[in-house]
């Protein structure tokens, strides 16, 4: 089967990762060291690790960037200076949104080969998976080989919806068989999904690229269709007998309850009685996440099946009902690490003395709000309250710092738990990645720049540690034939 007939003429997912931009530092601590000490509420006169020391011997450290291939770092620094300059930035994106979405064949980079050699090693490689299924498993093998504990790989389109709550495409009917072509297309292409992922991995989907007419009946507040059933059926049935799990993205508020609804039921279906396959995301710059938090919690609890979140901050901001999300960015972050904390050590009010069994993914590049989770996870299984050790994610080329140093504060503890009698937990960390035809890409990564502003601050504030890591290889590299010479 063909996967690039899947992916013409169709939008990426946008997976609901928020990000909250971190002003850049010229400070030689990692970024997880340096938002620990900035933070009021664990500031201190001295660098605080992400996690404490465990033994009296301390683990041997270095560069967490240290794992990175260097096309990587150098990919990173060129966008990182796109990014910061207002002059590059301003005619750049405008001429990246025309790439995107434009028919003309010279325009196209997949059709342009001039053009691709352009586009593709510098934008397309630092964020995608691939085209086709060799390029996407070589990047997954990849990805794990640097430490990352598995991928989210993300299939299909999406249909946006106006603030006004009109969808896109009412204006032109389309007759039945259209509509069923679309949600078989949509089904394959999930199935084929996952015939690249591997054992704990996770497929990433979104509703509405089941087509035009699942949108419809998610905008409407619909039961879902049988043909809708039966497809999520063949999906799950799938990922069970991979042993992969899924995660529902949320999209905006007009579809959302729908899609809290129709996962529910799911869930009800598929999260009994074994490790939970499917997850829901919670969404915490909405000023009722909480609410929808305890309410799902409870409903588990009450009909026992398990409740399987990906915690995100948001991603529709600009295009979505503004008055049901947070005012501030900082009663979003708020919002966001408090979910954090009731869940870790389960404090949910509502649930009596005991706290059902769950699981967490946090996705998002926010250091503050992960240097909090991994200190608390620490902290609670001192004290023999932790409840769910939830595990971490971030796109592929977004925070990669971020996540270099999640895994490196995690080997570190391994190795210092092995000095000890302690055993210390140490959470998994993934990598999102999104794949189709370059001019796909592109349109995915445009619609990442429009919803998520903050975005291009996780790329700045990594160049400080990224033009470190270059140098100490490239002063490597001259070292090394001088003592060949020698």
């Amino acid at each position: 089967m063909d996967i690039n007939r899947f992916t013409r003429g169709s939008q990426l997912l946008q997976p609901s990762l928020f990000f909250i931009g971190i002003r850049s530092s010229a400070k030689r601590p990692s970024i997880l060291t340096r938002t620990l000490v900035n933070d009021t509420s664990l500031a201190s006169s001295k660098e605080l690790p992400i996690f404490p020391d465990h033994s009296e011997s301390r683990v041997a450290k270095q560069s967490a960037l240290a794992r990175l291939p260097t096309p990587s770092l150098v990919r990173g620094l060129i966008l990182g200076a796109f990014l910061s300059s207002p002059l590059l930035f301003t005619p750049g994106f405008a001429l990246l949104k025309k790439i995107a979405n434009s028919p003309s064949r010279i325009l196209n980079p997949d059709r342009n080969p001039i053009l691709r050699s352009l586009v593709k090693p510098l934008m397309y490689d630092q964020f995608c998976a691939g085209r086709n299924r060799l390029e996407i498993q070589a990047r997954i093998s990849q990805i794990k080989s640097l430490g990352f504990s598995g991928v989210i790989l993300c299939y299909g389109k999406e249909n946006q919806i106006q603030r006004s709550g009109q969808h896109l495409v009412n204006d032109v009917e389309h007759p039945d068989s259209v509509l069923d072509e679309e949600l078989q297309v949509w089904k394959q292409g999930n199935l084929e999904t996952l015939d690249m992922i591997g054992d704990g991995d996770f497929l990433g989907i979104k509703y509405s690229g089941a087509g035009k007419a699942i949108t419809e009946d998610l905008l409407r507040g619909n039961a879902p269709p049988r043909e809708f059933v039966e497809a999520m059926d063949a999906i799950l049935h799938k990922a069970l007998a991979q042993n992969c799990r899924i995660w529902i993205d949320a999209e905006q508020q007009f579809l959302q309850e729908s899609i809290d609804r129709w996962t529910i039921d799911l869930m009800r279906k598929y999260n009994r009685d074994r490790k939970p396959v499917l997850y829901n995301t919670l969404q915490a710059y909405l000023k009722l996440s909480r609410q929808k938090l305890r309410q799902q919690l409870r409903l588990a609890q009450k009909e026992g099946w398990q409740l399987a979140i990906k915690l995100v901050r948001g991603a529709y901001i600009d295009n979505d009902i503004r008055e049901r999300i947070h005012d501030t960015k900082e009663e979003t972050d708020a919002s966001y690490n408090s979910i954090v904390r009731d869940l870790l050590s389960g404090d949910v009010k509502g649930l009596g003395t005991e706290f059902p069994t769950m699981q967490l993914f946090l996705a998002g590049h926010n250091p503050v709000s992960v240097s909090k989770a991994c200190s608390l996870i620490r902290e609670l299984e001192q004290q023999d309250r932790l409840k769910t050790l939830p595990e971490f994610g971030q796109l592929q080329g977004m925070a990669d710092q971020l996540g270099c140093e999640v895994l490196q504060h995690g080997e570190d503890t391994a190795k210092a738990s092995a000095l000890s009698t302690q055993t210390i937990s140490v959470p998994k960390v993934y990598k999102c990645l999104t794949w189709g035809s370059v001019q796909e890409c592109m349109q995915y990564l445009v619609r990442r720049a429009v919803e998520n502003q903050g975005a291009t601050g996780a790329v700045k504030d990594s160049m400080p540690a990224l033009a470190r890591e270059l140098r100490r290889r490239m002063i490597d590299v001259v070292m090394w034939r001088r003592r060949t010479l020698n």
